[in-house]
């Protein structure tokens, strides 16, 4: 998903391209944060002013995520401070903690519709509880770290990803240390139609015209299973390219899942 940004004398704002009333069908001020500060050089960030702007809660600290995400260390006295509009989807970085004068983005590929039909499908699907392949908390929390920051464990010279605490013959494995690539290979991708959808994404998965998935290749060896962005129009290309962004996942018990989606890049 391109995004507007703009750098000016207040410091750099970023908002999706559908505008600064809507951060897309997998995106809120959480994943815009990340995508911005990905653009910035980094440094420390101070949250004070971010936190209390969010929609939902994380399941994993936002210190976590921010930190694995990205390069920026996560410090409450840094002067470099992370900023979220209070009413609309532009997050901006400044150097004062006093509210910026935010830019002007434009709107005009907002589908109104769909972005009403999906934040009440975001909501109903928060409040609920999974009925599906339910992951507790303590398992998100030991693997985000891994999965978000693309971070392999080394085993016996190889490569192991996803995470584990266990290889093939029991031993256990030690935490990740190995960064793969920002880029992966398609081996294969499959889309579920909006009745097929695991439980979790049923409540969108008729809005969004079904889910799609792709299994990949790291050029470090490791393979993977990555949910397509939800804004993604194009099928995937087997031998095609993807990078990865943060997004939304699905909701649960009143938390939001965040994590890794696959992007299509320009062939």
């Amino acid at each position: 998903m391109s995004r507007q940004f703009i750098s000016n004398d207040d410091g750099a704002f970023l908002a999706s391209h559908y505008g600064p009333h809507w951060a897309g069908p997998d995106g809120d001020r959480l994943t815009l944060a990340i995508a911005l500060l990905k653009q910035v050089p980094a440094g420390e960030i101070n949250l004070q002013c971010f936190e209390q702007h969010l929609e939902y809660t994380s399941s994993v600290g936002l210190d976590t995520v921010i930190e694995t995400a990205t390069n920026w260390k996560v410090n409450e006295d840094a002067t470099t401070i992370l900023h979220a509009h209070s009413e609309e989807f532009i997050v901006g970085v400044t150097s004062s903690i006093e509210p910026p004068t935010y830019p002007t983005f434009d709107d005009s590929k907002l589908d109104a519709e769909m972005r009403n039909d999906l934040t009440i499908a975001w909501q109903e699907e928060v409040s609920g509880v999974s009925q599906g392949a339910y992951v507790s908390q303590a398992q998100h929390m030991i693997a985000s770290a891994s999965r978000l920051g693309l971070r392999a464990q080394s085993d016996n010279d190889r490569l192991v990803w996803p995470p584990r605490q266990l290889n093939e013959a029991g031993e256990r494995i030690q935490g990740p240390t190995e960064q793969l690539s920002e880029l992966a290979t398609i081996l294969t991708w499959t889309r579920l139609s909006a009745a097929g959808a695991p439980s979790e994404f049923s409540g969108r998965a008729p809005i969004l015209g079904g889910v799609s998935t792709v299994l990949v290749e790291f050029e470090e060896g490791p393979k993977g299973v990555f949910m397509l962005a939800d804004d993604e129009s194009r099928n995937p290309e087997i031998d095609g390219l993807v990078r990865f962004e943060v997004r939304r996942l699905y909701g649960q018990d009143g938390l939001m899942h965040y994590g890794l989606k696959a992007v299509l890049c320009e062939s």
